[in-house]
Formats: structure tokens, sequence, C-alpha cells
């Protein structure tokens, strides 16, 4: 079954494109079987002898540099979602933001009937070709051999080489987790999975291109055979900015325009702003995105917006991409709605230059805008509760009823957690009367996000203000005044709905039920016994507490009334024996509806880490919002010093095994620290040989010079307090990672102990 459909050639054969030598081909999305990158680095050697340069599937998704953004950069294609690489638009902005003449990308697919293979290639000056490939199964090679051959055609580059046939295992699958790790930035994986194919006697000459490029790297050796490899492998590879950039200097010197942007990067990274300079000058006078990211740069540097005339009318889709967020971070509205304007055209299938054009007109209260801006994007990504939520209240704000319900209904078909466009549906339903199809989507979202949205709250302020006769709206009030312990505000909203008729069962007698709750007095509530007790985590902290505890205060809270009230604010304070306040923290908790007991659990307080040996006291207020208050304290007992393992308990940080993910501590080893450091290092000591073959050459630092089995086979404990210190003070909480992986980034990055 060996098909190409016939429009597809008559598109190639008709079509107007400019030559060019310099081709991208991109991984090809395959559902995770890896065949589809398999594919595209097939066709980039085969296509590799024809043309100036070729960047196969391990190198074309880093042949994008990023711009500089806020505080750091940012890359064009991070505002594509998963499947956008694959599509016309992410195809066209990857040609324009690296400059080549041509880039491939699509999707593999296999079924019962064959192999199919759907590609677009994103030609210079061209629109985009689509094009569908199909062969019976088993014949991957031929695919990427039918397209080798169509691109050589089209651009007018002579035959390609014969393509080898494809395989599922062996070699092939080596070479396709090369291609991945090294276009995820993991050379050094790379590495280690070539040496085990050599073990093998798995290598083929195009694994052994990936391992010389690799090697030459490691030796600081140019290599102008896979110029783009080299330099993409030195990002990930090396510590030394200058060494780098001599790659990609190599690399834009074979032709890679966007090499230029990440040389300014660089050396703006690097602290070298004359060589950024230099760059970014010759990357702005070498195509748009150079220019584009050029402006970014000063912008950064505090320098104006220059050239915005010539970038919104470039036709360029990464300029236009890069002057959007430029000029949207600089407040400047004119150039950034041109700008999204002009994207909308360049990239019609691309939906983030509508929702932005939607947030803007939402801003300028111009529903209409917002309302065509989002009718595209819905149409685009139809199965976004975001887009359909916000184009609910675009109509709703045009007056368009029906529309906006419908919209609205849509967004929450296809999310249940979309609660504002329960909010939206609600509130439309309640301005014609309908109470008893608005409650439902109302209580949906309280469920959602028990905080009532303060937007929400206004808009059926609002809409009583256009429709005041309507007792309805005074029912959803009173429910959302309730909902945010607004007792006497929701009594008077519960009472208007009565006073203008009601509706009937069974709200009217709800209504009157609520108005007696929330007028009389308040039942006390309880902290049960006065306990409060520290926690390191989820259980009781060992004492003595050490300064630098990260702790959570755990109390009972009671009330011998009805319930509970749904939310409450706790103030936590650390308290000197003189009553001097060490720290305060105050938190909102939400208890859960009509409990009349709650184990409060999720206050936090950190111990000072200069805190002194001695007596302390926790102490607890509760504020019920307009209620009754309760305080309690406790006497705690402070000792020692800040304990690095204390404290990545109490965050819930966990170090794990290499072999098994099995935690290295826990709460009960937290005053036995000498055996958790003894098999940290026994863990740092298993995973030498893993190391040295994936570990790059440390350069600065504690361990500077060193590869990664003597850093792993001389470690000491002393090294591994400093790690755990350092962990400790960054302060992050709540993850869970492998020791020896969380070890080998910090002595990489210097292995820095706190100051």
């Amino acid at each position: 079954m060996r098909l190409i459909h016939a429009v597809i050639v008559t598109a190639l054969l008709h079509g107007s494109v400019a030559l060019g030598q310099t081709i991208l081909v991109h991984p090809f999305g395959d559902e995770g079987s890896l065949v589809g990158t398999v594919i595209a680095d097939r066709v980039a050697e085969a296509l590799t002898p024809l043309a100036d340069l070729v960047l196969g599937p391990a190198t074309a998704p880093a042949s994008v540099p990023p711009f500089a953004y806020q505080e750091g950069y940012v890359s064009p294609l991070a505002l594509l979602d998963e499947n956008g690489p694959f599509e016309a638009h992410g195809a066209v902005l990857l040609r324009d933001a690296s400059g080549a003449d041509l880039v491939v990308t699509g999707q593999f697919s296999s079924g019962a009937g064959g192999l199919t293979l759907d590609v677009v290639l994103a030609a210079r000056d061209a629109t985009p070709t689509r094009i569908t490939l199909e062969a019976a199964t088993g014949e991957a090679g031929y695919l990427a051999q039918q397209l080798a051959g169509l691109i050589a055609f089209r651009l007018e580059l002579g035959r390609p080489a014969p393509v080898d046939p494809i395989g599922l295992s062996g070699s092939d699958d080596v070479l396709a987790r090369v291609a991945t790790l090294l276009a995820g930035g993991f050379p050094g994986e790379a590495v280690g999975l070539i040496q085990q194919a050599a073990a093998q006697d798995l290598i083929t000459p195009r694994l052994a291109l990936y391992r010389d490029a690799l090697q030459a790297v490691q030796d600081g050796r140019a290599f102008p055979d896979a110029p783009a490899i080299a330099a993409l492998a030195a990002l990930a590879l090396l510590q030394d900015d200058t060494r780098t950039q001599a790659y990609f200097r190599q690399l834009a010197d074979a032709g890679l325009p966007s090499a230029l942007v990440w040389l300014g990067a660089l050396a703006e990274d690097g602290g070298d702003l004359p060589a950024a300079d230099a760059a970014y000058a010759q990357a702005e006078s070498t195509f748009p995105y150079g220019a584009a990211a050029a402006m970014a740069y000063r912008a950064s540097q505090g320098e104006a917006l220059l050239g915005l005339d010539e970038l919104l009318t470039s036709g360029d889709s990464a300029a236009l991409l890069t002057v959007s967020l430029v000029t949207e971070l600089a407040g400047d509205v004119d150039p950034y709605r041109t700008s999204l304007q002009r994207l909308s055209e360049v990239l019609p299938t691309f939906t983030w230059p509508f929702e932005r054009l939607s947030y803007l007109a939402f801003d300028e209260e111009d529903a209409l805008a917002a309302a065509e801006a989002l009718i595209v994007a819905t149409r685009l990504d139809p199965n976004s509760d975001l887009y359909w939520t916000n184009l609910g209240w675009a109509w709703y704000l045009l007056g368009f009823w029906d529309r906006s319900e419908v919209a609205s209904v849509r967004a929450i078909e296809i999310s249940a957690d979309a609660f504002i466009a329960s909010y939206n549906l609600g509130l439309v339903r309640a301005r014609f009367g309908r109470l008893d199809e608005a409650m439902p989507p109302y209580e949906q979202a309280l469920a959602r996000d028990p905080e009532v949205d303060d937007e929400a709250l206004f808009d059926v302020e609002n809409a009583i203000g256009e429709v005041p006769d309507e007792p309805a709206l005074r029912y959803v009030l009173g429910r959302l005044y309730e909902a945010e312990g607004r007792r006497a505000e929701a009594a008077d909203a519960y009472q208007a709905f009565l006073d203008l008729g009601g509706f009937g069962a069974p709200y009217d007698a709800a209504a009157e039920r609520r108005i007696a709750a929330l007028t009389a007095p308040l039942p006390p509530i309880e902290i049960v016994d006065g306990v409060i007790t520290p926690l390191l985590g989820t259980q009781a902290a060992p004492t003595p507490l050490h300064p630098g505890d990260p702790l959570n205060l755990e109390f009972e809270l009671y009330t011998p009334g009805d319930a509970l009230p749904a939310r409450i604010d706790v103030t936590s304070r650390v308290l000197s024996e003189s009553g001097e306040e060490l720290v305060v923290i105050v938190q909102t908790i939400e208890i859960p509806d009509n409990a009349i007991g709650y184990v409060v659990q999720e206050p936090q307080v950190t111990l000072p880490d200069d805190l002194a040996a001695g007596a302390y006291v926790l102490a607890i207020e509760v504020d019920s919002r307009g209620g009754p208050s309760v305080t309690a304290e406790s006497a705690i007992e402070i000792s020692g010093a800040p304990s690095p393992l204390r404290q990545l308990v109490g965050r819930n940080v966990v170090l794990t095994s290499l072999a098994g993910s099995r935690p290295l501590y826990d709460l009960g080893d937290v005053d036995t620290p000498t055996s958790v450091i003894n098999a940290m290092i026994a863990e740092l000591r298993s995973a030498i040989e893993a190391a040295e073959a994936n570990l790059p050459r440390i350069e600065g630092g504690r361990f500077d010079g060193l590869t990664g089995g003597p850093l792993f086979e001389n470690s000491t404990a002393e090294d591994v307090e400093a790690f755990l210190a350092y962990l400790a003070d960054d302060g992050a909480r709540d993850f869970r990672v492998a020791f020896v992986d969380a070890y080998a980034q910090w002595a990489l990055e210097g292995g820095v102990t706190p100051e």
C-alpha cells in the first residue's frame, strides 16, 4: 500500500517555493512509540549530504533560542500546546524562530490499515504544505525514503541516498532514545546509552556520529561534521560559557541564524555584555526573530523598545510573538494589540493570540471584541473549558442570554471543575427567575471552590442593580454572603427574597430557616482541653524542638451548637517567656459543612533559626469572623541547633533510594542523623559507575574538576551534611526525588552551602 495522495503531489509540483539549504526535521509525534523519531532521523540523515545544514530530531527542538523576558528568558515554543509542534502554526513558528529555510514536522500513526505519516512542510516565504504518506505495516523506512525524496525534489537538491529499513528494537530503539535524550537536554544520559549499545555491538554509523560529537564536546574539540549536535551537547555538558559559545559560533557559521541569538543569550547570562551586544546586533541584521530578540534584550537592559514598526509589519510569527510578550510586559497597549492581531493573521490556527486578544478586550470592557476572539478560540480548541467559560461571560455582557447559557453548560460538560462557568450559568438563570435551575450550578461552584469568588459576588450585586425586583437574585446573594461568613448581610438578603414574593417550595421555607439561624446568637467555639500539638509533617514533633523547625500546629475545634463556622481565621504566635511576639502568622481555614468538631492541622509556623535554648510559648487565636473567638497556649522547650533533617521532614521533602524509591529517612530518624548520612553515602557508592557514565566534569565550586565517578566515590559525611543544609535552607516543600540525582545536581551547581 505505497500511496501518496494525489492532491499532495499537485501541491508539490505547482507550489511557488523559495529554494533553501537549511533544513530542520522535528521529531514526529508518534503516541510514545518513538518510531516517529526514527523516521525523522532517517529523513535528516538522507538529506544531510545534499544540504548546507540539516538538523534532525535530536537538535531541531533546541534550534529555537529563548529571548529575554522579565528576570529570565522564555522560548517562543513555550506557548504551543502539546500538539502545537506538529501543527502548521507550530512548524511556521519553528521555522521563523530558527531562521531555517524549511521545517518538517508532523505525526506518525499505525493501525490495522497500515502506517500513516501526516507531515507539514513550512518553507521560507511559502504557505505551509500538508502531506499524507501511507505504507504497509513494517515499512516505516519507506515513509522516510518517500519524504526525503519529496523534500529533496522541492528544494532541488538531487536524489537522497537510500534509507535503511526501520526496526522497533536493537540499534533503532537506541537511536530513538538517544535522539529523545539529546532533544530533552540530557546528553550525559545519551552518552551512557551509547556506551551500553557499544557493549552490545549495536553501534551504527548514525549512532557513531552522535557518539563522536558528544566525545568531541567533552574533549573541547570542534566538530564540524555535526555542529548542531555539538552545540546542543555543550549547553548541558559544559559549565564554561566561552567554550559553549564557540560551538554556537560554529553552528552560526554553518548557516543557522538562531545560533546568533543563542550566542547573545549565553553571553548575557555569563555577564559579558559587550559580547552579548555584538551577537544580538549580528542577529538583528540577519533575520526578523533575531531583531525581536535583540529588542527584548535591550529592553531587559532598561532601553526603549526600538524598531517596533518594522517588526509589526514583518509578518514573521516568532518576531510578532516576541513583540506581543515584551510590549505587554511594558504596558504598551497599542503595539501589543497590533502584534496579536497580526499574529492571528499569520498563524490563524494558533489559539494563543485569540486568547490574549480576548483578555485585552475584557480589560477594555469591549465584550464584542472578546466574543469575536473567543468564537475563533473555541473553534480551534473546542475542548477548552476556559474558552467556553469566557465566551459564555462575553455573551452575558452583550445580553445574549441563551448563548451565554449554552457556552457555560459546554464548559461544565468539558470540566466539572470549571466553577467560574458554574457561577456564570447560575447567574444567567437566576436573572430570569429560574431559581430551581440556578442553585445547582451555584452549589457546584461552592463545592469546587469554597472561597466565594469575589467577581461572582459582584456580578450578582450588579445584576440586582439592573433587575432589582427579581427575588431569585436575592436568594443567591444570601447564599453567597452566608458562604463568606457575612451573616447579617445574608439574613437581609434572604428577607429581601421573601419580601419580593419568594419562589415557593422549598426555597421560601429554606430562607426562613436560614434567617432564624443567621440572626440567632452564635454558639461558642472551644479548643478541646486547650491543647496545641506541634507537628513535624503530620506527626507530633520529637521534643525538645529545635530552632528552624517548620511546625504544623494541631488542635481540635468544637462547638456545642449546630455547626462550626464555615471559615475561621487562625493567628499563630511564638512568644518569649516575657510575652514578646517572635513569630505571627495569620491563615484562613475552611471547615467542612455541618461539622461540630474538626481537627485543625493547617496552621504553619517556622521557629526562627537564631532562637536561644529555653522556654517559649505557642499561642493560637481562632476568630470565627464576626462570631465568638477562642484562644489557647502551650509551653514549648527549644534546645540544640537547627537540624536540616528535621526541617526536611517537616516540609515533606523526601529523598529516596535510587533502587525502589524507598525513603532514606522518616520522622523516627531525625534524632539519629548519622545513620541517615551513612545510608546516603552508601547510595552514592552504589551509583559510582552510572555517575561516571552520565555526569560531566564539574567546573568550579566545591568539587571542581571531578567527574561523576570520583564525585560519588569520594564524597564525605561532611559533604552530605552540607548538601542537606543547602536543601533545607532552600525552603521547598512537598516534593520527592532520588537522593543521588539531587546530590549530583547540587554538585554540578557548585556544591554551595547556606551562608
